[in-house]
């Protein structure tokens, strides 16, 4: 109010736009171009259309506290300058937050918050996302496709870390179309990096400099996800790389479990070729999987390939893929 940005107008205490010249920065919106498009009736307590509430009267049944300006409460986009200034200061270095609060929501944070402090930035980086959509619709409450994380933790009990990887593989500022398809697949993924990584140290460490240039290029995921990939394929042959990927995949938040933590928490039915199913948990060397492993390097041993394809075929149509290496033969969900 002091600083002729804000003026008292029935028990209300509003921004005044006008007086910023260069409001409407951040979503490249001019001041003329908003009112000529309100669609809205104009509260008559503004002196113009586009003023913005900064504290509001409340009603004894409202929530409010006292105020030079009698009993009140703060306006939406004021509560968040105020809870950033009296945690972190004036400035914050980053601010995220979805694109549907670009403008307003954002817009008038800054406003607020640079004209209080003589122009200093409420924020150095401004990272917006873009929605979350279901089969190409929006996620909402009210069109029934709504999920929490913790849903999803319930459904992947263990896998959270196929959620985080799924999530990632679109950039943060675009739609990122939820299915669980993607999260299996994700864990897939993770279930290779997790047989590379296994009993890998990564005390010391560097992370390739292409992962690094990915992340510093406005957080471009995918990019460095693809990266990743490219490390994964290296690191067949290559124990160097295999301590680069997982000290890679530890700043996406993966690979952070044991190997037996990560395969520890999905049963399957494996039909184990003689009628008979068998609950088992997937980890390698269990006893069930490794049963078979070896009565098939026995069978491929007195060239019985006949039984040796048939348990792979059998394991095959159960969803799990048979690998052999140099080192022996391990398995991965298809």
């Amino acid at each position: 109010i002091d600083k002729g940005h804000a003026y008292i107008q029935d028990g209300h205490v509003l921004f005044s736009v006008p007086s910023m010249a260069d409001y409407g920065e951040l979503s490249g919106r001019k001041l003329n171009e908003m009112i000529a498009g309100a669609r809205v009736d104009v509260a008559s307590y503004k002196k113009d259309a586009a003023d913005f509430i900064l504290w509001k009267p409340s009603t004894d049944e409202q929530p409010g506290w006292d105020s030079p300006w009698g009993r009140g409460r703060p306006g939406w986009h004021l509560e968040c300058s105020c809870m950033i200034e009296d945690n972190f200061g004036p400035t914050i270095d980053i601010h995220g937050g979805g694109l549907d609060l670009i403008f307003p929501h954002h817009e008038n944070e800054i406003a607020q918050s640079r004209c209080a402090h003589d122009g200093a930035p409420l924020a150095n980086y401004w990272m917006h996302n873009g929605y979350l959509t279901v089969d190409g619709e929006k996620m909402s409450k009210s069109l029934g496709n709504f999920v929490t994380v913790h849903d999803l933790l319930e459904e992947f009990p263990g896998k959270g870390e196929a959620i985080r990887l799924c999530l990632l593989t679109a950039h943060y500022r675009q739609p990122v179309d939820f299915s669980r398809d993607g999260i299996r697949q994700a864990q897939k993924q993770l279930d290779r990096w997790y047989r590379l990584t296994k009993d890998v140290e990564t005390d010391g460490v560097e992370v390739p400099e292409p992962i690094l240039d990915a992340l510093r290029d406005d957080l471009n995921t995918p990019k460095a996800i693809a990266e990743l990939n490219s490390l994964a394929k290296k690191a067949v042959n290559d124990d160097t790389a295999k301590k680069q990927l997982k000290a890679a995949a530890n700043l996406f938040g993966v690979l952070e479990q044991s190997y037996d933590e990560w395969f520890r928490n999905t049963d399957l039915k494996l039909n184990v070729g003689i009628g008979i199913s068998v609950e088992v948990e997937v980890i390698y060397g269990t006893p069930h999987i490794k049963q078979l492993i070896k009565e098939r390097a026995e069978a491929k041993k007195n060239k019985d390939f006949t039984r040796a394809d048939e348990i792979r075929n059998d394991l095959a149509e159960q969803g799990i893929a048979l690998l052999d290496g140099p080192d022996g033969t391990t398995w991965e969900r298809k």
